[in-house]
C-alpha cells in the first residue's frame, strides 16, 4: 500500500516485519522488513540484542517474568490514551537508520511526532498492532530474502524461550 507523506514527497510502503535473526558470532540482530512491492527484497535493519529481545517478546517467541521498557512504554500509552497511529522507517543517513512515531491524543485530538529508532519504533508497532511503513527509496539498501536463508534457518529451529537472568 502507498501512502504520500504530507510532509514531503516521499512515497511510503506498507511493510511487515518478517523476522528478527540473532547472529551471535557478531553481538548484533538483525531486523528483516519485507513489503509486497518488492517481491523477494528485504530490508535489513542491524540492532542491538537487547532490542531484539525485545522485540521477540511481543512476538511471543521469548518470555521474561518482568515487564522490559517496552511493555512499560505500551502501558503508558494505554494509560494516557494515546494512539500510536503507525511507525515509518524514514531515511539512512551516515549508516543510521530513522525512524518516527505517529503519535494521536484521544483526548484532545492534537497528533505529533516523535524521532526513534527503528528497533524502538518496531517493538512498540509489534506490541501495539500498529502498521510499519517504509521510504519506497530505502529499496536502495533491500536485499535479496536468500542472502538470509541460512541464518533464518538457523534460528527457526530455536523454539520459544524464557529468559533466565541467574548467572549461570
Amino acid at each position: 500500500m502507498v501512502r504520500e507523506e504530507s510532509s514531503g514527497n516521499s512515497k511510503y510502503l506498507k511493510a511487515d516485519l518478517l523476522d528478527v535473526i540473532e547472529i551471535p558470532e557478531e553481538g548484533v540482530a538483525v531486523m528483516l522488513f519485507t513489503t509486497e512491492e518488492w517481491d523477494e527484497k528485504v530490508l535489513p535493519i542491524r540492532i542491538d540484542i537487547t532490542a531484539s529481545f525485545s522485540i521477540k517478546k511481543a512476538l511471543g517467541l521469548v518470555s521474561f517474568h518482568r515487564p522490559l521498557t517496552h511493555d512499560l512504554l505500551v502501558e503508558l500509552v494505554n494509560r494516557l490514551d494515546i494512539t500510536v497511529e503507525r511507525i515509518t522507517i524514514d531515511a539512512m543517513i551516515d549508516g543510521v537508520y530513522l525512524s518516527t512515531i505517529f503519535i494521536k491524543d484521544n483526548r484532545t485530538n492534537e497528533t505529533f511526532q516523535l524521532d526513534a529508532r527503528p528497533s524502538d519504533a518496531t517493538a512498540i508497532a509489534v506490541r501495539l498492532g500498529a502498521p510499519i511503513y517504509v521510504a519506497d527509496h530505502l529499496i536502495a539498501y533491500a536485499e535479496p530474502l536468500e542472502n538470509y536463508r541460512e541464518l533464518r534457518l538457523g534460528t527457526a529451529s530455536a523454539s520459544t524461550r524464557t529468559f533466565d537472568p541467574t548467572p549461570q
